[in-house]
Formats: structure tokens, sequence, C-alpha cells
């Protein structure tokens, strides 16, 4: 056992985990899970074996018992293993402004857009709407706490109108669905995993890259247009994987999954943040244009 070892993650997904080491000194992740995610880690387990055999390495893939068990059964209990992969430690806020890690997080994402669609690669997993989980959230806060269903009114109005209406016609794929800093595991210039999966499956394209900018953001508004966003976008652009019509709701994009982050707060009921998270839509809402996009692609305040 080498509880020493700090483990990258959210610890709330499982009943215990610890990082635990073999007599040779190799260093693995156990993790005890509990029953009734079962069949979700299963599907996950499964997706990322399938897209490490396709050809994504930086990944830290669960290694099947001897009956090819990804999640056996031992002592009532339900296990999984993976590797544990060592990292540099993310120097907060300042690292928004490595613009070597945008070029490196583009990467990750073009990597998974091409083999995830130009491969024989299936996603065991249902379609997620954030459409269908910003308006069943809001609904819940109107109900039980009308205050802050104030404060987001406004947010939830101009998704209604402005991006919701085309939210299903978007081009789709796999996304990781939880794609920011604090789920990769860095190296001294490079990714050397990318962790965190539970929230992976078929979303909108632009997808991870609005979750991640939306969280960098939310770190330093400055940086969204500063040298990490810059060079991601940039990479992006080049490698041309995103239609013009998902560029185009890529700021409303980051609004609405901000809606996921503000569940959050309110299950933690983390009143600081629930109002910090308005005071950010807010700024996105407004300031949506200086966003590190294509100008051309800019909607106007018109919706033209």
């Amino acid at each position: 056992m080498r509880p020493d070892f700090p483990i990258a993650g959210s610890p709330e997904r499982t009943v215990w985990r610890s990082v635990v080491e073999t007599a040779a000194g190799e260093l693995f992740v156990l993790e005890r899970i509990p029953s009734q995610t079962y069949s979700r880690k299963q599907q996950i387990a499964r997706s990322l074996q399938q897209l490490n055999d396709l050809g994504i390495n930086q990944l830290s893939v669960y290694i099947p018992d001897t009956h090819g068990e990804f999640m056996p059964l031992i002592d009532h209990g339900l296990w999984q293993l993976c590797p544990f992969i060592t990292g540099v430690d993310l120097d907060r806020p300042t690292y928004v402004k490595d613009g070597w890690r945008g070029e490196e997080a583009a990467e990750f994402l073009i990597l998974l857009y091409n083999i995830s669609r130009n491969h024989l690669f299936s996603a065991d997993t249902p379609s997620f709407s954030i459409v269908a989980y910003c308006r069943n959230l809001f609904a819940q806060i109107d109900e039980r706490q009308p205050t802050v269903a104030a404060r987001y009114f406004p947010f939830i109005n101009h998704l209604e109108s402005h991006f919701f209406p085309i939210h299903n016609d978007l081009p789709s794929g796999f996304c990781h669905g939880d794609y920011h800093p604090m789920n990769i595991i860095w190296g001294n210039h490079s990714i050397r995993a990318v962790i965190d999966w539970e929230f992976s499956g078929i979303k909108p394209e632009i997808y991870d890259l609005a979750n991640l900018m939306g969280c960098l953001g939310m770190e330093d508004p400055n940086s969204l247009t500063g040298p990490f966003v810059s060079r991601l976008v940039s990479r992006l652009q080049q490698s041309g994987i995103f239609s013009d019509s998902s560029w185009k709701v890529l700021p409303d994009m980051m609004l609405a999954i901000r809606f996921a982050w503000l569940s959050e707060w309110l299950r933690k009921n983390d009143q600081p943040m629930i109002r910090l998270e308005a005071d950010y839509m807010e700024l996105l809402l407004d300031h949506s244009s200086t966003i590190e996009i294509p100008s051309f692609l800019i909607p106007s305040k018109t919706g033209s």
C-alpha cells in the first residue's frame, strides 16, 4: 500500500482507492467501485481498451483479471486496477500561460477525433444532451431555490433563444466529456495520460474544447485570450476536424456546460462558488466576441 502517492481524478466515484506497489516496484491504482456503477464502469473500461488498441497510448487502461474481467468480484467487492502514471504538478494558475500545453491538448483531441471516427470504434454508451441537462437542472433550481434561479435566468434564457434550437443539428462524436487540465497528467512538455472518463460518450464534437476553455477561463478569465487557448484553437483550426457550425456555437456551448459545474456547487452547497459561477457566466455571455475563435465564425449579438 502506497497512500503517500496522491491520485489525480475524482475520489467520489469510488468506495475506496489507493496506490499499490508490487514486489517488483510497479505502481498501480486499486479501486473498489460501487455496485450500482458496474455497467457504466464496464462501458468505460471497454472503450479505453479499444481506444488503446487503436493507437491512443495516453491512457491508463484497466487491467483484466485472468478470466478477462475488468471488474472482478472479490471478497464481496467489485475491484478495478490500472497503472499509476506519475506526472508534473500544475503551477496554478500560471500554467494557463503555457502555450505548449494548448498544442498538446489539441493534439490529443485531434487523435481522439480521428481514431473514434475513422476506425472500427463503437461507443457503447448513450448520447448525452446538454439541452435536457440544463433544462432539468434549471427547473429544479427554480422550484427549490428561486433566488438562485433568478440570478441564472438570463443565461438559460439566452441558451433557449440562441443555442438549444440548433443543438440537435450539430455534428457529434465520441468525447471525453470532462476534458480539463486537472484530468490531464502532464509531463515536462507533453501529456502523459488523460484520466477520468466517467462522462465519456457521444456529444457535439465541440464539447471537449468548450469544456476545456470554460475551465481555463474559470481559472483565469484572461487565459481565454492567452497563449494556452490561442495555440489550442490555432492547432484545432489547422486540423480542420470541427465544422463551421460547431465553431459558431463554441461560446454558447461553453456557457451551457457551466451549468454542469453549477450542479456540482449546488450539490456541495458551496455558496461562494454558486455566486462566482454566475459572475463567470455573465462574463462569458457579455464577452463572447473576445473568445479566441475565428472572427468570421463568431455569431453576432442578433444571432445572424
